[in-house]
């Protein structure tokens, strides 16, 4: 059998190495086949890693106000119902309270309300207290007003054990009311301790100090926070509204 010639031999290498990549090719794309995911998978995974973050976020939350998971999913039913409409700022706990379905789970949010509030109480108290010795500080002569507090505190508002036993909020305007000037000024008579939320202010601390000095508010009871004097806003849903003026509440 004759040899073939080195012409015949190259063109043979060159087919068998074609032939060789082909199938390697092949091989290769068969392989990423069956190893790529299909679109159904993906989304299947997307959605699983969604709701992961979800139901942590949940529990995180939940946590933050020592609530149970159960706990927050049936705050977030509520809040997309009626209760959302009426009270669409109300916190967690109370919302589960007032939503409460049995006599033992109202009592179970109220304490916990209770327990919640009074630690953020403590905590606002130690800042205020530290607001309080930087303002006598920075501004002796001045007559502070507390920026910090821009809403009128609501019924579940703790102060220091025995400090404000008769102590009173009350309500003002310093436009067109006559009556909130007189009730002020019959407090002041009596001595009162009390938190004053001027609701027609505009954040202007300076309207409030004019409005103190014409009514007669004791510069010295407001430094010695025996009187406060604070930004106030109308708050509907408890009855603070602008026509309703003066009110006064006890602590």
């Amino acid at each position: 059998m004759t040899n073939p010639k080195p012409a015949v031999l190259a063109a043979m290498t060159v087919a068998v190495a074609l032939l060789a990549s082909q199938a390697a090719a092949q091989s290769t794309a068969q392989s990423t086949m069956e190893h790529r995911p299909d679109a159904s998978a993906v989304i299947q995974e997307a959605q699983r890693l969604l709701e992961s973050e979800r139901t942590t976020t949940r529990t995180q939350r939940a946590e933050a106000w020592r609530l149970t998971e159960r706990d927050w999913e049936r705050y977030e039913t509520l809040m997309e119902g009626p209760r959302g409409i009426w009270s669409p700022n109300l916190d967690p706990i109370t919302a589960l309270g007032v939503e409460a379905r049995s006599v033992e789970e109202r009592r179970r949010y109220a304490e916990l309300l209770v327990a919640v509030e009074r630690e953020r109480t403590e905590r606002e108290l130690a800042f205020q207290r530290a607001y309080d010795e930087a303002w006598q500080r920075l501004y002796p002569d001045e007559m502070p007003v507390d920026e910090f507090t821009l809403r009128p505190r609501n019924a579940f508002h703790f102060t220091d054990e025995g400090a404000l036993q008769a102590r009173l909020t009350v309500y003002v305007a310093v436009e067109a009311c006559e009556r909130c000037d007189s009730t002020v000024s019959e407090l002041l008579a009596q001595g009162a301790q009390m938190d004053i939320f001027v609701l027609d202010s505009d954040g202007d601390d300076a309207v409030i100090r004019d409005w103190a000095r014409r009514a007669g508010v004791p510069a010295d009871r407001v430094r010695a926070r025996d009187i406060t004097l604070n930004h106030g806003q109308p708050d509907p849903e408890h009855g603070i509204t602008m026509g309703s003026l003066p009110q006064v509440y006890p602590r």
